[in-house]
């Protein structure tokens, strides 16, 4: 005999909630915070002053901020989850918050931490708006924001969305991916938390209102009636 699936488990089979984009808001609200510790935080990288085991664990985890991560994890859900289509839901989603991420860039340029020759305070790494009419290529890859952090966010909202039981791991990863970032003097504590708080942002928008609903949804599960 099998058994009825009951009105709650049906329901939940067919549904599934968003994680509140109130993660990407807070994590854009304290990255002006952030400002007050860019260049203490970044001096102490430059010096290797972080403990090594953290450098190492913040270098093994960049994976999780790179296409190629994006890649390889999309493949993983293609083979192991029955619906393919979260692939491709996972892969989109993480490619177009660093995306979001890329479009910043050409806003305004801040000069990298292992660039920067701290003489100046943290407003003079910001040097020009709109460096996208310089047609400079150094100037189209600034320090502003992450989109490496973009990327490890958009990625973590997408397989939080798939896969809630995970989401203290995909946190985990996109912190230590963050993290590798400013260890690497690449950028400022305040690029990647504004990075992460956009692509976390970009990520909800995109589900939300763009890419197709049935490629993150639950699809039914059929009752089968009792004998």
């Amino acid at each position: 005999m099998n058994r009825p699936l009951s009105a709650h488990s049906s329901a939940s089979a067919t549904t599934r909630s968003l994680p509140t984009v109130g993660i990407g808001v807070f994590l854009l609200a304290i990255a002006p915070f952030c400002f007050a510790i860019d260049l203490t935080v970044a001096e102490c990288a430059r010096a290797n002053l972080f403990p090594r085991w953290l450098v190492k664990a913040a270098n093994l985890s960049e994976f999780f901020a790179h296409g190629f991560g994006i890649i390889v994890i999309a493949i993983l859900i293609a083979t192991l989850d029955p619906r393919r289509i979260h692939a491709l839901y996972v892969g989109c989603t993480g490619l177009l918050a660093g995306l979001s991420g890329d479009l910043m860039k050409l806003v305004i340029f801040r000069i990298r931490p292992r660039d920067f020759d701290f003489a100046g305070n943290v407003w003079t790494t910001f040097h020009e708006w709109l460096p996208v009419l310089s047609l400079h290529p150094a100037k189209l890859s600034g320090s502003f924001p992450s989109s490496h952090a973009a990327t490890a966010a958009g990625l973590a909202f997408a397989l939080t969305t798939l896969y809630p039981d995970g989401k203290t791991v995909f946190a985990l990863l996109t912190g230590f991916a963050c993290l590798q970032r400013v260890f690497a003097g690449a950028h400022f504590p305040s690029d990647v938390a504004f990075g992460a708080g956009l692509g976390w942002c970009a990520a909800w928008f995109f589900t939300r209102f763009v890419l197709p609903v049935r490629w993150w949804k639950s699809t039914p599960e059929t009752c089968t009636p009792s004998s």
